[in-house]
């Protein structure tokens, strides 16, 4: 079962789905096809080759809410804000984070490659101490029966409070 699961991750036909809330307003719709360079953990992956080039990473999104908040941050006067829905083809480390980072919108509450003055503001204004990123959605094949499942749930309470208070709504 094991096996048949992973040949369906690296043959990419497993369907994946992501909520994240971005820093930004951002197009309707749009693609970000940008390779990616490995990156290794320091304990885990000692035996990794490290001149491995960059690999292939393609991830969509749909922008299903905007808000503009009149809360100064950084050397801006309000802060912009988009729910993205997000659906990588690829699996790569931390893909949706460095994916959104490359185009200029981090998602809130992401130390290693977010905006610390966004994350700070969302702290102090919203109590939200979290990356604000949420899996929802999966489909596969299954491993033995061959038809379709699928597996949905809903971002979690703390993360629908923290878009309740910014203004945002959540994708059903």
């Amino acid at each position: 079962i094991a096996t048949k699961l992973g040949q369906q991750f690296q043959s990419h036909s497993i369907r994946k789905r992501y909520i994240a809330i971005v820093r930004g307003h951002t197009d309707r719709k749009g693609e970000i096809d940008y390779p990616l360079q490995e990156s290794l953990d320091p304990t885990t992956d000692r035996r990794a080759t490290r001149d491995k080039p960059p690999q292939p990473a393609r991830t969509y999104f749909t922008t299903t809410s905007v808000t503009e908040l009149p809360i100064p941050v950084g050397r801006y006067a309000s802060a912009r804000y988009s729910v993205l829905s997000l659906h990588p083809t690829t699996g790569r480390k931390h893909q949706l984070r460095r994916h959104l980072k490359h185009v200029f919108h981090p998602i809130v509450g992401d130390t290693t490659y977010g905006d610390g003055h966004h994350n700070q503001m969302f702290r102090d204004h919203f109590a939200s101490h979290r990356l604000m990123l949420c899996a929802t959605g999966l489909t596969l094949a299954h491993p033995s029966q061959g038809n379709t499942v699928s597996i949905a749930t809903r971002c979690d309470e703390d993360f629908r409070r923290v878009t309740d208070a910014v203004g945002l709504d959540l994708p059903n």
